[in-house]
């Protein structure tokens, strides 16, 4: 028996039509988001200091979106 594939939606991603995720509403890619975290070792809140137009909820979807 083989279990059915699981399909992970997130309310603030969007994919271009290359498939590159997106922060909804905005420009920015999600490994430019996390790519800032590893760099420079910032909490979510201190992303949200750095990048304002960001919402805690995007900038959460952004990371579990590239966790997962």
């Amino acid at each position: 028996m083989s279990a059915a594939p699981v399909v992970l939606t997130y309310e603030h991603i969007q994919l271009t039509q290359g498939g590159v995720p997106l922060i909804a509403g905005t420009t920015m890619k999600v490994v430019e988001l996390v790519m800032a975290q590893m760099a420079y070792g910032w909490s979510p809140e201190e992303l949200h200091f750095q990048h304002p137009y960001l919402s805690l909820g995007q900038i959460h979807a952004a990371l579990a979106y590239y966790w997962d």
